[in-house]
């Protein structure tokens, strides 16, 4: 999981989006999700997922990185669908399925694959610090925000120790047969909660060190694209247009 969050940020960083206001992002990537819950999902989800694919190649965000993390939710999301469309029976024992439930899971999968890539490339365009900074300015309060950053960059450190670890355990041939691979995995958890719990503990003293939930100026030089919002609003609105009369007909 946190190898996933690096990997992210890092396609963040790298994205041609970075410097976008959060705002635009927000209005194109939250009207995604929320439209593909709301609206019939045919023709609307293939039409947002497909602004997706478009929005990830004009922001640089690769493919099979878009792909790649998919994979993950969209199992979940297809089990999740495969307990909607089949029944089981206990007495008698038997496995039954329909036409509305095969319908109405394979609604369940476009819906959630859609709101998923768009969240996804929400992540993959907005680095961690920007959106920090955004919450402080729509007035989420300081003391939050500096908890929230400061997990987030615990993540990181935890995740470095566990490589380590697990590194001069391999070293040491920890794994090499069941038992130590029982005995190395209960060490490298110990090692790592102690270790987390002392750097949470010296996280703490230096945000209080910095007068803990006091916002600190930030330089900010992005603005929000009027161009870019109406963009947006007018293909939400075509493809509601689209959708209801479609489903309607």
């Amino acid at each position: 999981m946190s190898s996933s969050m690096a990997a992210i940020d890092a396609t963040a960083w790298r994205s041609g989006w970075r410097e976008r206001s959060v705002a635009e992002k927000s209005v194109l990537y939250g009207g995604i999700i929320a439209l593909s819950v709301s609206l019939p999902p045919w023709p609307a989800a293939p039409m947002l997922f497909l602004i997706c694919i478009v929005s990830a190649r004009l922001a640089d965000v690769p493919l099979k990185h878009l792909a790649g993390f998919l994979c993950a939710p969209a199992i979940f999301i297809v089990i999740a669908a495969g307990s909607t469309v089949v029944s089981v029976g206990i007495n008698p024992w038997r496995m039954t399925t329909s036409t509305t439930a095969l319908l109405a899971g394979t609604e369940l999968i476009a819906r959630a694959l859609t709101a998923s890539a768009a969240t996804l490339m929400f992540a993959s365009t907005t680095p961690m610090t920007m959106l920090m900074n955004s919450l402080r300015r729509v007035g989420v309060p300081a003391a939050c925000v500096d908890v929230v950053t400061v997990m987030y960059r615990l993540i990181f450190v935890l995740l470095e120790s566990v490589n380590l670890i697990r590194l001069a355990q391999i070293s040491r041939l920890g794994y090499s047969t069941p038992r130590r691979s029982l005995n190395s995995a209960g060490l490298l958890v110990t090692a790592v909660l102690t270790h987390a719990w002392s750097q949470a503990r010296r996280m703490e003293i230096g945000l209080s060190g910095r007068d803990f939930g006091v916002p600190l100026p930030a330089l900010d030089t992005t603005h929000v694209s009027a161009h870019f919002v109406r963009t947006s609003l007018f293909l939400f609105s075509l493809i509601g247009v689209v959708s209801i009369f479609g489903s309607t007909s």
